[in-house]
């Protein structure tokens, strides 16, 4: 065997940040943009801002966001859920931070985390992760320090999702309450009166310390979440919604989330306290759920609906739907949501502010002054302690910040690079082109700089560059049956931004249709695929496969430039189980013939099967499903071009087990198929490629990261170097420009220049 010494390192390539991103449609002022922010939280004695990141991570600015640094990436996890500092004096840089791991927005793409991490020197180095007991495979949704006892913390936990395929982690713990009195390093479980039900947010009251608030959210069982109250300092809790009090009954909350927010109005009144609901309704105008709020001015003892806030998180509360209350005032609050509005802004709006205690609200989304907007899905808001006129708003495409309580906004997503990227595409002759497409802020553009540019708007899913003609660009957004079905195309390549794209859609009338069936299941990011040796005909994944030639030069809505490739498994799966099944991977081996389409074609799917057919899609037979009883997503399929009988396969679950059967090879054309995960950990796998230098060398992205084999799947070693340990959604390789890139979806785009070296001094670069 020969041996292989690596001297590439991995080198970030943005985005940091996005330009022109997409930001509310109607208000024609695109900012730059970032990724999704979960957390904020600021310590005054360092002048410090602190950005949780969705899955980047935890970043520092002590300029106002003017340049950030980051914090965490070489902790196990870059989940962020929540982040507290402690209050009262230290000396500069020696603030005492602790972050909870785990993202708490409940998404397909919510990841769990580790634990808790403790700094006592403001970030530069971390003790933990703590509680790993209570935490491991959890989202840590809130964290709040007692301002009477920095020693006494409460945590609370929801659930946490892993892999491109939005899969669960068979670790995954019982969400609930927890306390430590040692300053964060162990942890206890509390006896809520729900013990078992997710935590949405958690409040220390503003007036009583000993009195403490959650909000939870009732995804489990029937009368479950609501809001709980403790005045004994957390050691016992009561349920307090209902009808008596002014608030909905748990019936009515149930399936949804709960927000919390309050403040201390002074001169010994009681704490002014907000409650924010995702509610079923019965309104024909405005069925649920939608956001409602609610407002107590006797510290929570009575409630009354604020009807100026009603559907200011519109179908979206799960995920969105944050409240503020200015810090020492009975008046001011802060709503966040996802709505979108159209010009003249009318309310609701994604991002309100009231003056008069909840009594009317104003739309503070853009400021014409700065020529700035919010981006849509508000995840926090935050109050900057002493400056409560400066708020800070984290959303799905980063940071704002402004100084007059909404009237402007200051763009600081700067340098952040956290952006969740779905998938990438490298150009084809150009090393300093590459294309993908994201989470939220769009279908993008690299050309060599850490910005990149924002081609197309929505939420990206795949994106691929025609190798043939590189001014071919092709990408899907996400997709929902019967609503969201298709793609979207360009001839003219990065010159196209959006606006310029044309959109082939299915329709339910088929002579105006592209041919797809609108009501196919299909995942949320749909795979398409260019045939290998037909680079103009593309492949789309539904329930069915489905083929186009000469894709690019037809107008977008040609009827039936779609067809349904073979019935039967692999080409229906009509056969599957899971009613949320789908293909998740498509692959074709080049035809020997050019110019002809593949004859050989391979589909995984989400509930874990692999098909493969030899007579250009007219049938399918499936080869490969997981050899136990836990379905295993199929993430994707690659065949090596320089031996076509040699196919690998990765898996986006768990197995609970090593080996962790989550990369697979065959050796016979994919009749076959054996295990190849030895040295792999037990986590999700997203994506493979193939080295394009050095044969029998495989890489794929994970969850933990890249790992690569030299000897064909048979062993992996971990290759991170330079890289943090985001989770890894897409990889490419160019074997004419000698890169490959990993795609993470949280920490932006990583690139590696091959120059490996054969050390034993046999052979050449195949």
């Amino acid at each position: 065997m020969r041996a292989l010494a690596r001297t590439e390192r991995w080198e970030p390539v943005g985005p940091a940040p996005v330009l022109n991103g997409q930001t509310p449609q109607a208000f024609t002022l695109p900012s730059p943009v970032s990724g999704r922010v979960s957390a904020l939280a600021f310590d005054p004695i360092d002048n410090a801002a602190y950005v949780g990141a969705a899955l980047g991570g935890l970043w520092r600015s002590t300029d106002g966001g003017a340049s950030w640094r980051p914090l965490t990436d070489g902790l196990a996890s870059l989940a962020i859920g929540s982040i507290a500092v402690a209050p009262g004096p230290h000396a500069v840089n020696h603030g005492t931070i602790y972050i909870g791991t785990g993202e708490g927005n409940v998404s397909g793409d919510s990841y769990g985390g580790v634990g808790v991490y403790k700094s006592t020197d403001s970030g530069r180095t971390w003790q933990g992760p703590f509680g790993q007991e209570h935490f491991l495979a959890s989202a840590i949704s809130a964290i709040v320090i007692d301002r009477a006892n920095p020693q006494h913390l409460i945590a609370g936990t929801t659930f946490g999702q892993f892999g491109g395929l939005a899969t669960f982690s068979p670790y995954f713990l019982a969400p609930g309450l927890f306390a430590s009195h040692d300053g964060g390093i162990t942890w206890q479980r509390l006896p809520t009166q729900a013990p078992f039900d997710d935590v949405s947010t958690l409040i220390q009251d503003p007036v009583t310390p000993t009195t403490w608030w959650i909000a939870n959210m009732g995804f489990g069982q029937p009368d479950t979440g609501g809001l709980q109250r403790s005045t004994d300092n957390g050691v016992t809790w009561h349920q307090v919604f209902g009808k008596a009090q002014g608030l909905p009954t748990l019936a009515e909350v149930s399936p949804g989330r709960i927000w919390i927010t309050g403040s201390d109005p002074g001169n010994a009144q009681p704490s002014v306290l907000y409650v924010a609901t995702s509610e079923f309704n019965d309104d024909p105008e405005n069925l649920g759920p939608f956001g409602r709020v609610y407002r107590s001015a006797d510290g929570g003892t009575t409630w009354q609906e604020l009807p100026g806030a009603r559907r200011f998180c519109q179908f979206s509360c799960f995920y969105d739907m944050p409240i503020l209350a200015e810090p020492g005032s009975a008046s001011v609050l802060y709503t966040g949501g996802q709505q979108r509005v159209t010009q003249p802004e009318t309310t609701p709006s994604l991002f309100m502010r009231s003056t008069d205690g909840g009594a009317t609200f104003v739309s503070r989304v853009r400021s014409e002054s700065t020529h700035t907007a919010l981006h849509a899905y508000v995840h926090t808001i935050a109050s900057v302690p002493g400056r409560p006129n400066e708020i800070w708003v984290g959303t799905d495409g980063g940071v704002w910040k402004s100084v007059d309580r909404g009237d402007s906004w200051i763009n600081v997503n700067t340098n952040l690079q956290i952006t969740p990227m779905v998938n990438c595409d490298l150009h084809p002759t150009d090393p300093a082109k590459a294309y993908g497409a994201s989470q939220a802020v769009g279908t993008l553009g690299w050309t060599g700089g850490a910005e990149w540019l924002h081609l197309d708007s929505g939420d990206g899913g795949w994106g691929l560059i025609d190798p043939s003609h590189p001014q071919n660009l092709v990408h899907t957004n996400f997709n929902q049956n019967a609503y969201v079905v298709g793609l979207a195309y360009t001839t003219a390549g990065f010159a196209a931004g959006p606006g310029d794209y044309q959109y082939s859609l299915a329709h339910t009338d088929p002579t105006i249709g592209n041919g797809i069936n609108p009501f196919d299941r299909q995942l949320y990011y749909v795979p398409i695929h260019l045939d290998r040796g037909v680079s103009d005909t593309i492949y789309y994944g539904s329930d069915h496969l489905y083929r186009a030639n000469t894709f690019f030069a037809h107008p977008p809505q040609t009827a039936g430039i779609f067809t349904a490739l073979g019935a039967g498994a692999g080409g229906q799966l009509l056969a599957s189980p899971d009613v949320f099944d789908g293909l998740s991977a498509i692959e074709t081996v080049a035809n020997s013939v050019p110019g002809l389409d593949a004859q050989m074609l391979f589909t995984g799917s989400r509930a874990g099967y692999v098909y493969r057919s030899t007579n250009g899609g007219a049938s399918f037979q499936q080869v490969d499903a997981f050899p136990t009883v836990i379905a295993q997503p199929v993430s994707d399929i690659r065949v090596d071009p320089r031996d076509p009988r040699v196919v690998y396969q990765s898996r986006a679950g768990f197995t609970a087990a090593l080996p962790a059967h989550n990369v697979r090879k065959s050796t016979d054309a994919g009749l076959t198929w054996a295990d190849a995960s030895t040295g792999l950990p037990d986590v999700p796998v997203n994506a493979l490629v193939l080295d394009p230098v050095i044969a029998n060398t495989v890489w794929i992205g994970t969850d933990a990261g890249v790992f690569v084999s030299t000897d064909g799947a048979a062993s992996w070693q971990p290759y991170t170097d330079g890289m943090p340990a985001a989770p890894v959604f897409d990889m490419a390789a160019s074997r004419a420009t000698g890169q490959i890139l990993a795609c993470t979806h949280g920490r932006g785009v990583f690139r590696l220049t091959l120059d490996a070296i054969f050390v034993d001094g046999f052979g050449q670069p195949d």
